[in-house]
């Protein structure tokens, strides 16, 4: 007993690396091999870094793309090489196996690292090996005692290897092959490779040509071969195999052998194919997904439409009755918020299909601070926050869209707003710090854990579920501002000590070194009085069309409405309106083919085609364009814009 040793230590010493992860990949415990090979001590490592922190940026995406989906698929990930980052900068090949473990209701992924510069030096061994092999094979009739010493040698690398080892001759055509090829195929009958034919009639019949044309070019160029073909197992399956080699010659320059190594790679090749495959269905879903967010957006806008067109309707019959004016503004503040959270999700969307573009210009970052307060406002006031703003002492300027800069800053106060209970303290900050501006919202609410820090700005994902605080959401705000916050080349992080100690967002802008143009923006004052026009209304939803029919009589206009797509062209023909708001969805044609027939009678070129739809993305402004559309509006549509563009149809 007194001879066994201590063991205690055999993880710290191990002679690979060891590492222990949370599911996201949090380091939780990691040994001393890995620490000195990376340079970092374990206090610098755990619970402060992610092991896809170690990673480089291509090892980043890998983990992100492939690693990740694999482990929660198959529960391991084998045999991956990558190189990982070092604390001086520099990079390491390491071979990498995880498999991920569960304890209780806890799940952990181990991993174990090997230095890849050992198996390197093991390839240029195997390269020296096969060198003297075919060094041997050229001397074959004087040299027979050394090649079968350097054979075996080879052989227990080959075999550990699935390789096996061929030679022909030129001349004669005869072939010559070692045992590990024999075991490969598991053809180990000396009569089936008795023959060149017998060899040659292994090599799958589509592949054959290639191999041959590979060879030939080989020899005419002097050059290495490097082949992919197909090689008949025994029990009639096909074996994807890789074969490299080159010619021999003679010192007049005649090609006298052949020799070749050949590979079994078919469990790299199914790798790559479950690899394929598993892109295909994250492709799929991810499709899915944005076809999933188009037609809820669409779905949500729908029943919107005649709730905000009945609420134009009560603001122009206001009476004095104090309970109708609470009700209309009750009803307004919650179908601005459904809206709202409408088009987050839908930019949210079009932001991760790289298809959001940005107006960009010089602006003050005052200016959308100013316009996200007042946007704001009313929420802060609603929770009685105390909001404090820190303006810059001088104009900051940076190069960006005011809309979605205003953006970021609104949802990062709503987002405040939305975890700070009633009474506390909100703050907003900008100032300049180097090169760049730095906006800084800070709340005195329920604050955020440390695991959740990296996960806050992920799509759809809440630190608590919705039932556990007032203010409920979708998790698509901070989706959102990280994701503009790219756009914008900036950055943004997330800062809070903890449960209950209240939350600090910093967003980071680059400041414009473009020359600064100041415009002044004058607002021209809307007229109100509009000419009466005379406007069709086709839209399937009943309620929709008789309340937007309703509020547009009431600013003064002649209207019809249709229901469907053919009785609108009836319609239109009968009705000769200045202007047609047509929806896309109908229940016969769709408005697209409605615009396109309008467009193609002499008495409907000059009408003043509105698109009015839930069908809001890039995608679809484009089709209604193409279609003959002048403008497309979505639902639920703001009067007060409708009432600006029909002011500026001259019809």
């Amino acid at each position: 007993m007194n001879n066994i040793p201590d063991l205690s230590s055999s993880f710290d010493c191990a002679p690979c690396g060891l590492v222990t992860t949370e599911v996201n990949g949090t380091i939780c415990r990691v040994n001393t091999t890995f620490c000195n090979w990376l340079g970092f001590t374990p206090s610098e490592l755990i619970n402060n870094k992610r092991i896809q922190d170690l990673f480089t940026i291509g090892g980043r995406f890998f983990h992100h793309t492939h690693w990740a989906p694999l482990l929660q698929l198959q529960g391991s990930v084998s045999e991956v090489q990558m190189d990982l980052v070092t604390s001086d900068g520099k990079t390491l090949p390491m071979l990498i196996n995880v498999s991920r473990q569960k304890h209780g209701d806890s799940q952990f992924d181990q991993l174990a690292f090997f230095v890849a510069t050992e198996r390197k030096n093991y390839e240029r061994e195997l390269i020296s090996a096969r060198k003297s092999v075919e060094e041997s094979l050229a001397s074959l009739h004087t040299s027979q005692e050394e090649l079968q010493e350097s054979r075996d040698i080879l052989s227990i690398a080959i075999r550990s290897a699935r390789m096996g080892v061929w030679t022909q001759d030129i001349k004669s055509g005869e072939v010559w092959w070692t045992p590990e090829l024999q075991q490969l195929t598991g053809w180990t009958d000396k009569e089936i490779w008795a023959t060149p034919e017998q060899f040659y009639n292994l090599i799958h019949p589509d592949d054959l040509s290639s191999f041959a044309t590979a060879l030939q070019n080989s020899i005419d160029t002097k050059s290495d071969f490097d082949i992919q073909f197909r090689l008949k197992h025994s029990d009639a399956s096909w074996l994807a195999m890789e074969g490299r080699g080159h010619a021999t010659y003679s010192e007049t320059g005649e090609a006298l052998t052949i020799v070749g190594v050949i590979m079994d790679v078919s469990e790299r090749k199914a790798t790559e194919r479950e690899l394929h495959q598993l892109n295909q269905q994250l492709s799929i879903a991810d499709r899915r997904k944005d076809e999933f967010l188009a037609t809820l957006g669409h779905e949500l806008r729908n029943p919107l439409a005649p709730i905000r067109n009945v609420l134009e309707i009560m603001r122009l019959k206001e009476t004095e009755d104090s309970f109708m004016h609470w009700s209309r503004e009750m009803i307004e503040r919650h179908i601005s918020q459904m809206t709202h959270l409408v088009d987050d999700l839908m930019e949210a969307s079009r932001i991760s299909q790289g298809r959001l573009e940005l107006r960009m210009r010089n602006i003050d970052i005052a200016d959308p601070m100013k316009s996200a307060i007042e946007s704001t406002q009313s929420i802060m006031d609603k929770s009685k926050h105390t909001l404090t703003v820190t303006r810059p002492e001088s104009p900051i300027f940076v190069e960006a869209d005011t809309t979605r800069l205003t953006q970021i800053i609104a949802n990062l106060l709503n987002n405040a707003g939305k975890y700070t209970p009633d009474g506390g303290d909100i703050s907003l900050s900008a100032f300049q710090q180097g090169n760049e501006v730095v906006l800084s919202v800070k709340d005195s609410g329920m604050g955020i854990p440390p695991e959740q820090l990296t996960n806050v700005f992920n799509m759809f994902s809440q630190l608590t579920p919705a039932l556990e605080h007032a203010q409920g959401g979708l998790g698509i705000g901070l989706a959102l501002v990280h994701g503009l916050v790219k756009l914008h080349d900036g950055s943004i992080v997330a800062h809070s000590e903890g449960d209950g100690k209240g939350s600090e967002f910093i967003v980071r802008l680059p400041i414009s070194r473009a020359p600064i143009e100041i415009t002044p923006i004058v607002e021209k004052p809307i007229d109100l009085v509009t000419d009466s026009k005379r406007i069709l209304v086709i839209e399937d939803n009943i309620d929709a069309a008789e309340s937007l029919s309703m509020l547009l009589e009431f600013s003064g206009h002649s209207t019809r409405i249709a229901n469907s797509g053919m009785d609108g062209i009836i319609a239109a023909e009968e009705f000769c309106p200045d202007v047609i708001l047509l929806d896309i969805g109908l229940p016969d044609i769709n408005g697209y083919q409605v615009a396109q027939h309008i467009r193609q009678q002499t008495w409907g070129k000059d009408i003043f085609l509105i698109a009015a739809t839930g069908w809001g993305q890039d995608k679809d402004k484009a089709l209604a364009k193409e279609a003959g559309f002048d403008k497309h509006l979505i639902k639920p549509i703001n009067f007060q814009d409708l009432k600006s563009l029909l002011q500026k149809i001259n019809r």
